[in-house]
């Protein structure tokens, strides 16, 4: 039956279009992107709450490393929020502006009280952190999550199997979702016991972009984090120091703040002992006091982060004081704001040679750097990229006194990409990129005159819409396009006129047959002119005679499928189990019948189970082995990965859940098994 419509569908197309002799008119889009900024992000942390947490992490020392990660952040601009689950979800702090010391605080207070004994259901956890990104997190930042468990999904006490395919199918979900919105999964298994997994940890990093990081200690969990914060921040982590307290307890620890870039820097002081004590000195020579320090560090057990926020350039010293050989271990973290803007002035265009000055110049916060120390001290170079054949070339810069300049020169006619970089005390930037053409040369038309012959008809839309780009092309603006517009014209604006840049409208019912003169120019302001003539006939009695013969054709081909619906018995016994917030109702098994069978003929369950059963409705298959649930506003079922159906097939001998939500939270169950 179902080879014999297609061939039917075929025919009718094709005699459709003999008649009609359609054509199909195509459209290029084209996609730009933008990018840069502060250091700013969305941010949720998806912690492992379950019992196996006890052990794993005695020391509870997973909480030092979100401690860490917020300590690093900046203390304006970022979003985050942080969900603690088992085999439920215990915490769903939601996403809020961490602006200061005491929302960093208060959101860890909060993790750190959310505590259970449970077993591990990761796909309910991810699938509500991308819901919180989504409903949350600032639509103006980049989003992602970190992920921390010390197994896999593990739910023991679910003998049906039905909460681990549910979880499952939350995960897919939730991987799906990040795909989409460009959201990594940075994921860390603690392995501490080896019976951990971590390919499931793995494959949700894998394919979200993320990374994912396994351990065997939890002491290695602050590594990590600050890891995590290095890629999701585009930063790194420098060591000043790895050393023994020596026997006069004092270690002194220079260090330099770049003349530029730095908006604010992260001294992480590792060690054990808590008496450890701190001082610190600008490169004026200026001591803060005990209170000032205070303001500035957060401490943890094993670490104190000490945050200078706008510091001034120079040589710093950190002096540390503490019990002789003491192991201790100081790094630093810069968050930054830095940015590169990349200008080029094309100074030659004769002939085929082309040469352009090009000028980088580096913005602080926001604002232009014009300090010559810096374009002296720091390197500059440019990448120039040829688009066609994809070698590239490297150029130095020289320092000027407020920017860094350079030239470029070429022959021929392609296209070359340009970008700008430096690198300042580590820190790597890079400009935006520029595109340079050699040459410019005018569109040019296919056809002189353009004809545009047009059939018309009783169901002919009355709008044509031509793309111009498909009738002129120019060799070095294929991919932007070209710019139209109408030099002269037999016919009034309402009735032709250019939309945009590069669609022909065209009243085609009314417009009758006439001509137009149309111009084309380049990005480069070359322009090239042709004549357009428009023809149209009318062809509304064969169109007639064809709808005639289609709605016999179609008619034959839906008839039978149609009746076969209301006349064709289910030969076997259906069972039904309705669920919802209050459990599970009795089973109900009938025997098949005739036609649609309206599940409120046959259900009557006891709680709200989301979907209205007189709208629902059995038929039999087209074979024995199998019957169809049909629903007109579409269902969720466990067979289909979270699409939503109208039309579910119930196999023989098998068990499926149907809802109307993806959370599985109430619905019906449906097995059927045919007479022998």
């Amino acid at each position: 039956m179902k080879r014999m419509k297609k061939m039917v569908v075929l025919l009718l197309l094709s005699a459709v279009a003999w008649v009609l002799g359609l054509s199909v008119v195509g459209t290029v889009e084209t996609a730009y992107a933008s990018g840069g900024g502060a250091n700013n992000m969305n941010v949720v942390f998806v912690l492992d709450g379950s019992g196996s947490m006890y052990t794993t992490d005695k020391d509870k020392l997973r909480f030092e490393a979100l401690e860490l990660f917020l300590g690093l952040s900046t203390e304006s601009g970022n979003y985050m929020g942080a969900v603690v689950f088992d085999d439920g979800i215990i915490l769903q702090q939601e996403i809020v502006p961490i602006n200061d010391r005491a929302a960093k605080s208060a959101l860890s207070q909060e993790v750190k009280r959310a505590e259970s004994n449970g077993d591990t259901d990761i796909g309910s956890a991810i699938l509500t952190a991308v819901r919180m990104l989504k409903e949350s997190g600032s639509p103006d930042l980049p989003s992602a999550m970190i992920l921390l468990s010390d197994g896999n999904t593990d739910l023991p006490k679910d003998k049906s199997g039905k909460k681990l395919e549910e979880s499952l199918h939350r995960k897919a979900a939730a991987i799906d979702y990040a795909r989409q919105k460009d959201i990594p999964v940075h994921s860390v298994c603690l392995n501490a016991n080896g019976k951990a997994r971590p390919e499931e940890l793995r494959e949700i990093s894998d394919a979200t972009g993320g990374t994912c990081v396994e351990v065997k200690r939890a002491e290695d969990l602050k590594d990590v984090f600050n890891q995590f914060y290095n890629i999701i921040y585009s930063t790194k982590t420098m060591n000043l120091v790895d050393t023994k307290i020596p026997r006069s307890g004092e270690l002194k620890v220079p260090f330099s703040i770049p003349v530029i870039g730095v908006k604010e820097a992260n001294i992480i002081i590792n060690t054990l002992n808590a008496d450890t004590s701190y001082n610190l000195f600008s490169p004026k020579g200026y001591g803060y006091t005990r209170a000032e320090l205070d303001a500035m560090a957060i401490k943890a057990k094993t670490f104190t982060v000490i945050k200078i926020q706008k510091p001034q350039p120079g040589d710093w010293e950190l002096v540390v004081r503490g019990a002789r050989r003491d192991q201790v271990k100081i790094d630093m973290v810069y968050n930054t704001d830095l940015s590169m803007k990349l200008e080029a002035v094309q100074t030659q265009a004769e002939g085929q040679k082309a040469a352009w000055e090009l000028s980088a110049q580096v913005w602080n916060e926001g604002e232009a750097v014009s300090d010559a120390a810096v374009y002296q001290k720091y390197p500059f170079w440019i990448v120039v990229t040829d688009k066609a054949s994809g070698e590239s070339e490297k150029l130095e810069l020289s320092q000027d006194a407020d920017k860094s300049l350079g030239q470029y020169a070429a022959e021929g006619y392609g296209k070359y990409k340009v970008q700008a970089f430096c690198e300042i005390d580590g820190m790597k930037v890079k400009s935006n990129a520029l595109t340079l053409q050699k040459k410019n040369t005018a569109p040019v038309w296919k056809d002189d005159p353009v004809v545009v012959d047009k059939k018309i008809h009783l169901f002919s839309k009355s709008l044509l819409n031509l793309d111009l780009n498909d009738y002129a092309y120019d060799e070095q603006d294929a991919e932007e396009g070209l710019h139209f517009q109408i030099l002269e014209s037999a016919f009034d604006e309402d009735t032709v006129s250019i939309q945009g840049d590069s669609t022909l409208a065209v009243r085609i019912k009314t417009c009758g047959d006439g001509e137009l003169v149309v111009e084309a120019e380049d990005a480069a302001g070359a322009k090239t002119q042709v004549q357009i003539q428009i023809r149209t006939a009318s062809i509304t009695g064969y169109v007639v005679l064809a709808f005639v013969l289609v709605l016999l054709l179609a008619a034959l081909a839906v008839s039978f499928p149609v009746l076969r619906t209301y006349v064709t018995v289910v030969r076997g016994t259906v069972q039904v189990l309705t669920f919802g917030e209050e459990g599970t109702d009795q089973p109900v098994t009938f025997d098949g019948d005739k036609g649609r069978m309206v599940l409120s003929r046959y259900v009557h369950p006891s709680q709200d189970i989301g979907l209205r059963l007189e709208t629902c409705y059995l038929n039999a298959g087209e074979k024995k082995d199998c019957i169809y649930f049909v629903a007109a506003q579409g269902v969720y079922c466990d067979q289909y990965g979270g699409q939503k159906k109208k039309k579910v097939c119930v196999r023989a001998g098998m068990e499926v859940t149907i809802s109307s939500d993806m959370d599985f939270a109430n619905g019906i169950r449906i097995s059927y098994m045919p007479y022998q």
